[in-house]
């Protein structure tokens, strides 16, 4: 029997026998109108909020083998044992939020990605970034900057023949408190984090996706390939 460990303030375990269960996924023959970005290099997921008494707190990042992703949300695989993502339905956050943003879960906001190319942007403009510290859970390695209507036609994530596809991206908004990480000043006002914050907007901080009807369990790893529609 395996169980999700909860690491942080609290701890939840669950029965996930069930879960691991076998899915492949059959490649459609629309090859042709899409284009492959890069491979994933990163996969991470924090295990709790990041922000903490206004203070953004990176070393709640934990890289893991792979990501399991199911429409309850996302569980982190590291040396066979599963660890729920803090934004997954079944993470005590969800139950002990202080507030209602933090106690509701939204399907639709499922995965969070971002680019190697706009970590490279982001240590060009504030000096030092490390490479997934705005908490995305995959990092894809790309020779461009990425906008959100280049992925308004659909994110697919592909192994072999087997196809996951994502859908319904959005731009994950930068925060104050992450900016001020970024600047190494979780004191300076916010007017001077203000555009600082603008450069993070459009994208350049990471975008989030959510699952398209796959009701079962389906795993993303480093190595696998990341494409968008043409």
């Amino acid at each position: 029997m395996a169980s999700f460990i909860f690491r942080g303030r609290a701890q939840l375990a669950v029965d996930v026998e069930k879960l691991w269960i076998s899915y492949d996924l059959t490649m459609d023959d629309t090859t042709g109108q899409w284009k492959k970005l890069g491979s994933i290099v990163l996969c991470q997921i924090h295990t709790d909020r990041m922000i903490h008494d206004g203070v953004y707190r990176d070393e709640l990042l934990t890289e893991v083998d792979s990501l399991w992703l199911s429409p309850d949300g996302v569980v982190g695989l590291v040396d066979e044992q599963a660890i729920l993502q803090a934004h997954h339905r079944l993470h005590p956050t969800r139950t002990i939020g202080t507030t209602e943003k933090h106690r509701t879960y939204l399907p639709h906001r499922l995965l969070s990605f971002g680019f190697t190319s706009h970590y490279d942007a982001m240590v060009e403009h504030f000096g030092a970034a490390p490479m997934g510290c705005a908490a995305e859970d995959i990092i894809v390695e790309c020779d461009e900057i990425i906008s959100l209507g280049q992925l308004g036609g659909g994110v697919q994530v592909r192994r072999g023949d087997r196809i996951i596809d994502l859908v319904d991206a959005e731009v994950a908004k930068p925060c104050i408190p992450f900016t001020r990480y970024l600047l190494g000043d979780q004191l300076t006002s916010e007017d001077n984090v203000a555009p600082h914050r603008a450069f993070l907007d459009d994208g350049m901080r990471g975008f989030i996706v959510g699952l398209a009807e796959h009701t079962e369990p389906v795993d993303i790893a480093v190595g696998d390939e990341f494409w968008i529609r043409a």
